[in-house]
């Protein structure tokens, strides 16, 4: 099928909604890897996609734009972007700051604590890691399971300054995800049991397992990225 009539899994929207509605759609889509990397991003054909006018478009893409999901090229147009080991590394240095900062703080408060929505998130792991093949790589519900595990483990430390930017960088997390390699699913469930285990512990060596988590998680992404590059066909999608 010609890119330009590709719909990538998008859903109509009627034409008198908003750009906020445009671009949800189009962020949904870059995030959950349905439009992929070095995609164009092509005005008209977006609009006859989602049924709306072109100006709603062009104005979401200005707004992926600023939240880096998508860049400009000189005389050629909007693209998705493509993230490099450079962007895993620095996404993960944010996300450790912000995550292993939130834990220990949270380990500082006075309990009780509610458990409830990371023990949800978990069970969410969980059940998506049972549905995922051994040797397939995460998939679009692991991902968010994973991602949402860690919004909540943000929560505990009742900053919502601190959720608040975390969560300018779950798209770009959700995108990197995507990088993962095949990784064991019942591992993967173990990783994110132990990190319940340590908090419901009070351990104090629970903000130290967050770092090596989201360490380990930078580096076995950047190694996919960077592996990714050196294939021919997929150069020009993935670039160190």
């Amino acid at each position: 099928m010609p890119a330009d009539t590709q719909t990538w899994g998008l859903t109509a929207v009627e034409r008198r909604s908003t750009t906020d509605h445009v671009l949800a759609e189009l962020r949904a889509a870059i995030v959950a890897g349905r439009i992929g990397p070095n995609e164009p991003l092509r005005e008209s054909a977006l609009a006859r996609t989602l049924g709306t006018g072109r100006s709603a478009i062009r104005e979401a893409i200005r707004q992926l734009v600023q939240e880096d999901l998508v860049e400009y090229r000189i005389n050629r147009g909007a693209f998705v972007r493509v993230l490099s080991v450079d962007d895993a590394d620095d996404v993960y240095l944010a996300r450790e700051a912000i995550e292993v900062s939130a834990v220990r703080h949270a380990l500082e408060r006075d309990p009780p604590w509610d458990l409830e929505p990371l023990r949800v998130a978990l069970e969410r792991i969980t059940a998506a890691a049972d549905a995922t093949p051994a040797d397939e790589p995460a998939g679009t519900e692991l991902i968010a399971a994973d991602l949402n595990f860690h919004r909540e483990m943000v929560r505990l430390a009742a900053s919502p300054r601190l959720s608040r930017a975390h969560e300018t960088l779950a798209a770009e997390a959700q995108m990197l995800m995507h990088h993962q390699p095949v990784y064991s699913p019942v591992k993967y469930a173990a990783d994110h049991t132990t990190l319940l285990d340590a908090i419901t512990r009070r351990d104090p060596a629970a903000p130290d397992l967050v770092r090596d988590h989201l360490r380990l998680s930078a580096t076995l992404i950047a190694g996919e990225i960077a592996r990714l590059s050196e294939i021919p066909e997929l150069g020009e999608a993935v670039i160190r």
